[in-house]
């Protein structure tokens, strides 16, 4: 990697219309290829100025370093006091995926925030090739995942780990598929959720993995799953079980106390919030919230190269989950449970974990991901159904626009 990149230029300025541009930038470079939307604002990509791939154990470390240098020889003229170049991510989950890990630079970026909205322009810079299509295999059968339970369930009870999180795939035929609708469709629906495309990976994701601003970083911690039902009753006793049930609750004590050792040593004036059941509307999670202050050289990706993986998506401990991942998964999860969000120029930034998510393998076709964890007292036709909730926003989304209209 070269420790110098030449000079660009960056202009940004704001806009009043924002959606009269991205008409405009629709009609340049065709549609968005890189989306984030959490409650009313917004960060929305056209064309490609950039695109980085990396690689490997260190790609997280390897993408904020040559983010960095990218900044570095920036040349940035800017009508908005706090704004900044932006660029899109969307990380592998293992370091040994076939799928690329990559970020983005679109040629423009509109910002919507707070009430009002801003440009960011770069040139060509002429760095990237055009993603890879993802292969298409056959998905994990449900009986196999079933079985796939019963034998981590059979080595957690041994001794060999405390938790592991196994994941399923889905394949969904989806005729007439626009990925715009979709977002959308996801966004009417799961609006507390981060509504993300990044390089074929798009969903609607409840998970923050990191966010940063100003130098104070947040995270949320969810594991622990039960359904929700229509039935106000039933629903909230399915909410109060699940914050009385000790396997969920050991569950998410795994989890948060993985955060807690990745980011001790890290941060300052770490805050932990009290466990809560974070209502969704196809589940019932617990979470926890996490505040934290940071140093001015690091930034959310350095954050995010140190959590991820999680326990929430990996298990405990880390490395012998991930090694019973790779014994008892029959494909690669690419970009499912890995990082996706934005970074900017000030190192600021919002990263969320790859979930509820799916990825385009074809004009009619997407692969669609989801995970339960794993624990002793697990059972394992009920970590199949969580993985049925768990595909709920992904279908709906297709359903909604694929129908014959």
């Amino acid at each position: 990697m070269a420790n110098e990149e030449p000079p660009f230029p960056v202009t940004i300025r704001r806009i009043v219309d924002p959606g009269a541009h991205m008409d405009e930038a629709r009609a340049r470079f065709g549609a968005p290829t890189a989306v984030w939307r959490h409650g009313d604002t917004a960060r929305i990509g056209y064309g490609v100025a950039a695109r980085l791939v990396f690689s490997g154990p260190d790609r997280i470390r390897d993408a904020a370093a040559r983010w960095r240098a990218l900044i570095a020889a920036a040349a940035v003229d800017s009508e908005v006091a706090d704004a900044a170049p932006v660029a899109f991510g969307a990380f592998a989950f293992a370091e040994d995926s076939a799928a690329e890990s990559v970020l983005l630079l679109p040629r423009e970026v509109v910002v919507v925030r707070e009430g009002s909205a801003h440009l960011v322009e770069l040139p060509d810079l002429g760095s990237g090739t055009a993603p890879a299509s993802p292969p298409h295999a056959a998905a994990f059968a449900p009986e196999d995942y079933e079985r796939a339970v019963a034998e981590a369930v059979r080595r957690i009870r041994a001794g060999a780990l405390e938790k592991v999180v196994l994941a399923r795939d889905l394949v969904i035929e989806a005729p007439r598929f626009d990925l715009e609708a979709a977002l959308d469709a996801l966004a009417d629906r799961y609006r507390g959720g981060w509504i993300f495309a990044v390089d074929g990976l798009f969903g609607a994701s409840p998970e923050t993995l990191a966010t940063v601003t100003g130098g104070l970083a947040t995270s949320r911690v969810l594991a622990g799953t039960a359904p929700r039902s229509d039935d106000p009753v039933a629903d909230a006793a399915n909410r109060d079980r699940l914050l009385d049930s000790p396997k969920n609750r050991f569950e998410h004590a795994l989890a948060v106390d993985s955060l807690l050792l990745t980011l001790g040593g890290a941060t300052e004036d770490l805050t932990l919030g009290r466990p809560f059941a974070l209502g969704l509307p196809n589940v019932w999670h617990l979470a926890t919230d996490a505040t934290a202050r940071i140093g001015h050289d690091v930034g959310a990706l350095d954050l995010v190269a140190l959590l991820h993986p999680t326990a929430a998506v990996a298990g405990a401990p880390r490395e012998d989950a991930l090694a019973t991942i790779r014994a008892l998964e029959p494909f690669d999860r690419r970009r499912y449970a890995g990082p996706v969000g934005w970074i900017d120029g000030t190192g600021d930034g919002e990263w969320a974990i790859g979930l509820r998510s799916a990825e385009v393998e074809g004009p009619d076709r997407v692969r669609a991901y989801a995970g339960a964890g794993v624990v002793a007292a697990s059972d394992a036709h009920q970590e199949l159904e969580e993985t049925r909730w768990k595909f709920q926003p992904i279908q709906e989304a297709l359903a909604a626009v694929t129908a014959p209209h």
